[in-house]
């Protein structure tokens, strides 16, 4: 019953705190010219589920400040929706700093998800191809984690899907992978 109860908690706590974020894709956005102090990110989601193919998964974004590299009260916090099995290609501008891909769920699924911890950039007057970030949810889980994720250089896929709509930043963006908290900034 405790546990139940602290899983339905978190569930209210992530439920509330994604209601106040904004949507990471910004791609139906003029983005450009790109305004001071800020830059953008291009990447993609790609969710693997054996089962619940036609399911939706919601990635929380925040922006990670001094003292608060998880996201504190005064962080922007973004969302971002993806079909299982479609790639969700993303466009976003961002004010200068780093970002955490801090987690992931099943819509309407307690207890599908998990955290990532997936750390990337944005540099003013820059666009950056962060890559395409894929998590593999098995159907049944035994023991450990029950999912696995990577990222993965997809850049030609993902700038050709942009580049109908922003063919300025297909053309500009440079590489800068996400990378895991443990990584080293190259």
């Amino acid at each position: 019953m405790k546990h139940r109860h602290q899983r339905w908690m978190v569930g209210a706590i992530a439920l509330a705190l994604t209601a106040c974020a904004k949507s990471f894709d910004m791609s139906a956005e003029r983005l450009t010219p790109l305004r001071p102090e800020w830059g953008i990110v291009i990447g993609s989601v790609l969710v693997k589920a054996v089962d619940d193919s036609d399911m939706t998964y919601q990635f929380d974004i925040v922006q990670s400040l001094p003292g608060s590299p998880d996201g504190g009260p005064n962080s922007k916090r973004y969302r971002l929706e993806a079909k299982a099995g479609e790639e969700r290609t993303f466009v976003s501008s961002l004010r200068e700093g780093k970002y955490l891909f801090k987690s992931f769920a099943q819509e309407r699924i307690v207890g599908v998800g998990g955290d990532l911890g997936l750390v990337f950039e944005s540099r003013a007057g820059e666009i950056r191809y962060i890559g395409r970030l894929v998590v593999e949810v098995p159907q049944r889980v035994s023991r450990g984690k029950e999912y696995r994720f990577t990222v993965e250089n997809a850049r030609a896929s993902a700038l050709t899907h942009i580049s109908n709509r922003h063919p300025e930043l297909a053309r500009q963006a440079v590489d800068a992978p996400m990378r895991t908290r443990e990584q080293p900034a190259p």
